[in-house]
């Protein structure tokens, strides 16, 4: 499973693009919550904004990712279990609402974030949180 940054790094030019690569294999089963889709967007526009992306690359790349995830579990489901961890290890919500995912499927969330793999291992939840970075193999 992924979270929006690291589709971000897989999905838009950047140098981080080649470690999550090695995460995201064809033959693997990707699976996030839907709001991998309002983070990635919001990501895109950014990048546009601040001149590192053209518009037409961050448009094509929001419209693919939703063929690229094959599952979306819908944050209805893990509105409980997010809050709760959001509210014990300090968690953003946004960041909460992916381990939540992670934890009830029992599977590592290939993330970017640095900030959220080291407060998940502080908290207890590393073996939860796969941290690519360029350098990053499988």
């Amino acid at each position: 499973m992924l979270d929006a940054s690291a589709a971000a790094d897989w999905l838009l030019p950047g140098p981080r693009s080649a470690g999550v690569d090695a995460f995201v294999r064809p033959s693997a089963r990707r699976i996030a919550p839907d709001l991998i889709f309002a983070e990635f967007a919001s990501v895109a526009i950014k990048l546009v904004r601040r001149n590192q992306i053209s518009r037409t690359i961050a448009h094509d790349a929001v419209r693919r990712l939703p063929r690229l995830i094959d599952e979306v579990a819908p944050l209805d489901a893990l509105a409980g279990s997010a809050y709760a961890l959001a509210e014990r290890h300090a968690f953003s919500a946004y960041d909460a609402f992916y381990l939540a995912l992670a934890l009830k499927r029992d599977l590592a969330l290939v993330t970017a974030d640095a900030k959220l793999a080291r407060s998940a291992a502080e908290g207890g939840l590393a073996r939860h949180v796969r941290l690519v970075t360029p350098e990053s193999r499988p």
